[in-house]
């Protein structure tokens, strides 16, 4: 299994958990920081960018400042066999930046007044007693809950598991990693249990009740939770991972198809499909207040405390941390999952952010998002 990792590419896959609160590994290009003389700001993205051509897998990336779309683009194949260019209407698979959405789908519930961020977990999950009894729903939203990884097991599961499936494994185990809120573990478990949450107390599919309360009002006509009819249907990009050349009839120049997994009905911790057309609409919902109240929000991007009290950084489904560079403050997120990368970036003082989405898992989506900022943060607004 390609694993879904929180935050960088699968090339510093060995330093994965230290590197989930740092920025340190994370290099910023010649083209992002020193454009030549006369230089446009799309030449200098195309040169970000130049990478991706009609023979390899894409890129597209979204930049939005102050509510206001700046930059869209698409580069490269969103299907290599049939030489589809990828553009900002291409759909792909966000991974694990799916999670911040599963994250505000929980606080608007917060927000509805049916749920508590200091609830237990067990309240809604009862199967819970007897082993995570005292995991809040704050533990959950900040990977500081314990609860152990599925995702290996659950490959071996029969047909296509879901989180009620996970739900019975993880009641079979009877058993915490570690107890919640006194570590940092990254959990994908975590976030499946949460879109768990969301679907018990909302009394329906976790899928529609994002279409209904996110997608929908933000008019994200082309994003969706997994779903066989719009993958099939969709405009979307196919997933490609580094293949052996003609081994495997489904390369394509050294690239083998890879988008597809027993593990997508697993929806909270991150099988959206979505655009940056779409995400550029998101961002100006999320940040401009109009889907969660303004200390909802805060909350979400406040770094957490382990019990006790010393503080790390991740809030409700976002990295908040300090650029290293720049000691700029900064929320992000990346993903990545069989053939597809990304990385959601903001910048609050600055109300920037970028999005870039790959349908390559080689795809360094961090740092291409990094330096796609440090063009912008180079001008006026």
């Amino acid at each position: 299994m390609t694993w879904r990792h929180p935050i960088l590419s699968i090339s510093m896959l060995g330093i994965a958990v230290c590197a989930c609160l740092s920025l340190e590994a994370v290099s910023v290009t010649q083209a992002g920081r020193r454009p030549r003389p006369g230089q446009t700001t799309r030449q200098r993205l195309d040169e970000l960018f130049a990478a991706f051509d009609r023979d390899t897998p894409g890129a597209a990336v979204g930049v939005v400042r102050k509510g206001r779309v700046v930059f869209q683009a698409g580069y490269g194949a969103a299907d290599l066999r049939r030489r589809t260019p990828v553009d900002p209407e291409t759909a792909f698979h966000l991974a694990s930046c799916g999670k911040e959405m599963t994250a505000v789908a929980a606080l608007l519930l917060v927000q509805d007044g049916r749920l508590r961020l200091d609830d237990r977990a067990v309240r809604y999950v009862p199967e819970m007693r007897g082993w995570g009894g005292r995991v809040k729903i704050r533990h959950l939203l900040q990977n500081t809950s314990g609860i152990p990884d599925t995702y290996a097991a659950l490959e071996e599961w029969p047909g296509r598991p879901t989180a009620e499936d996970a739900l019975r494994l993880l009641a079979s185990w009877r058993r915490l990693d570690f107890p919640p809120g006194t570590r940092y573990a990254y959990s994908d478990s975590g976030f499946d249990l949460l879109g768990l949450v969301v679907e018990r107390i909302s009394r329906e599919p976790f899928p529609q009740f994002m279409q209904e309360r996110i997608f929908g009002p933000a008019g994200m006509a082309d994003t969706f939770v997994f779903d066989d009819a719009r993958v099939r249907q969709g405009r979307r990009a196919r997933g490609y991972t580094r293949g052996l050349g003609g081994w495997d009839s489904r390369s394509l120049g050294g690239w083998v198809l890879d988008d597809s997994s027993s593990l997508n009905f697993l929806y909270g911790s991150g099988e959206v499909y979505s655009t940056v057309a779409d995400l550029a609409r998101y961002d100006r919902m999320l940040f401009g207040g109009y889907l969660l109240r303004a200390d909802l929000l805060a909350e979400m991007f406040t770094p957490g405390r382990f019990n006790d009290g010393q503080p790390f950084s991740y809030g409700f489904g976002w990295n908040v941390d300090y650029a290293g560079d720049t000691g700029n403050l900064y929320y992000g997120h990346s993903g990545l999952w069989m053939g597809y990368t990304s990385y959601y970036l903001h910048y609050p003082r600055e109300s920037l952010s970028v999005m870039v989405l790959s349908n390559s898992s080689d795809t360094n989506a961090e740092a291409l998002a990094f330096d796609t900022a440090e063009v912008f943060r180079s001008q006026a607004p």
